[in-house]
Formats: C-alpha cells, structure tokens, sequence
C-alpha cells in the first residue's frame, strides 16, 4: 500500500510535469506568434516597397500629364492667336476692294496737274561764300 509520503512523491513529479509542459506549450505559442508576426512584416515590406514602385509610376505619369497639359495650353494660345491674325487679315481682305475703289477714284478724279513755268525774274542771287 502506498504511503502518503510516497504519493505525495509522485503527485509532485506530475506537478511539475504539467507545469513544464504548460511552459513548452507556452513558449511554442511565443514562437509561433513571433513567426506569424514576422510574416506579417514580410508582407509589409513587400506592400511598402510595392507602393513605392507604384508612387514613383504615378510620379512619372503625372510629370508627362503636366507636360502634356503644358504642350496643349500652349497650342490653345497659339490656336487664339491664329484665329485673331486670321480674323484681322480677313477684315482687311474685305476692306480691300472699298479701299482699291477709293484710290483709284482719288487718282481718277484728281485734276489734271500742269505745270506752268514762269520766267519771270523773281529776284537776285547773292554768293555768300567768301
């Protein structure tokens, strides 16, 4: 029969037998924690540096939508100032025929120039030239 000495024994070595296997089960939980936590930050490096990539994609495109908008601004500009010239020469296109009208009929309806020479003496001539 056993002795309470005796099954205090070997309920002790149960006891710590639980105990160390709750410690074991305590620490691979600490390890598999630590793994899926650096997983995690696996996982965020790569999303990071994929977002950088993509940041500076979008940097490039925004820098050739800028020049493009630029090139189109200025081709509007230009597109104004060619309408203007084009308006401006075609409003002198149609003014030509009146103004061709009017000079020919200023020229026309001049009257006739003649010249008349006198020789009449008019005064004297004086050398100043000494």
């Amino acid at each position: 029969m056993p002795t309470a000495s005796s099954l205090s024994l070997s309920t002790g070595g149960y006891v710590q037998q639980f105990r160390q296997q709750q410690a074991q089960r305590t620490a691979d939980q600490a390890a598999q924690n630590a793994q899926s936590l650096q997983s995690q930050a696996r996982s965020a490096r790569f999303d990071a540096a994929r977002a950088q990539q993509n940041a500076r994609e979008l940097e490039i495109k925004a820098g050739q939508a800028q020049s493009e908008a630029n090139r189109i601004n200025v081709n509007v500009r230009a597109a104004s100032n060619i309408e203007t010239a084009q308006t401006n020469l075609q409003t002198s296109y149609d003014r030509l025929p009146d103004q061709i009208a009017t000079a020919k009929a200023d020229t026309y309806s001049a009257p006739n120039a003649t010249s008349s020479v006198s020789t009449a003496s008019i005064g004297t001539v004086v050398d100043t030239t000494a």
